[in-house]
């Protein structure tokens, strides 16, 4: 079983549309997983930020407080306040659910044209009517987002609507 060029060309010319639509199928697939990696990055910085902001103003404020004037426990409430702000275990974890948590809101974002992209890129090339209708129907999605979300068309004002 040899290759041949031809072969290979007859079967491409059979098939354009559907090639075609796995092409834009994989495109739409990485914008998403892009932005949503991009999201992800992003998200984690301020909840993680956030969260240890607040861990660290707990520690501080424990430290402002005795119950009784010791001059021990206010030396290891220090240490412990230190110990606090040198940690970093509690900074990752955050960091990793805040990457989680804006990922997955890029993801629900983002369902439609993943869906699209996901079903012309993952569907066998011997359904080229589903595999097709999915590239027509993302072709379609991305011409009504470039209208209304990139040139504006379509959409109110927001500046000279008037809030009820």
């Amino acid at each position: 079983m040899a290759f041949s060029l031809s072969r290979i060309t007859s079967n491409i010319k059979n098939n354009y549309g559907k090639y075609l639509a796995k092409a834009a199928g994989a495109a739409a697939v990485g914008m998403v997983a892009y932005d949503a990696h991009i999201l992800g990055k992003l998200n984690a910085d301020i909840y993680a930020d956030s969260k240890e902001a607040k861990r660290c103003s707990a520690a501080f404020n424990n430290t402002l407080y005795q119950t009784e004037p010791s001059l021990v426990q206010s030396k290891i409430k220090k240490k412990l306040f230190n110990w606090e702000l040198e940690n970093n275990i509690f900074r990752i974890w955050n960091s990793a659910m805040g990457y989680l948590s804006g990922l997955g809101q890029m993801l629900v974002s983002g369902v439609v044209p993943l869906g699209l992209g996901l079903t012309a890129l993952l569907t066998p090339l011997k359904h080229g009517k589903i595999c097709k209708g999915a590239g027509i129907a993302l072709l379609a999605y991305g011409a009504v987002k470039t209208v209304r979300d990139i040139f504006g068309l379509g959409q109110k004002n927001p500046l000279n609507s008037r809030y009820k």
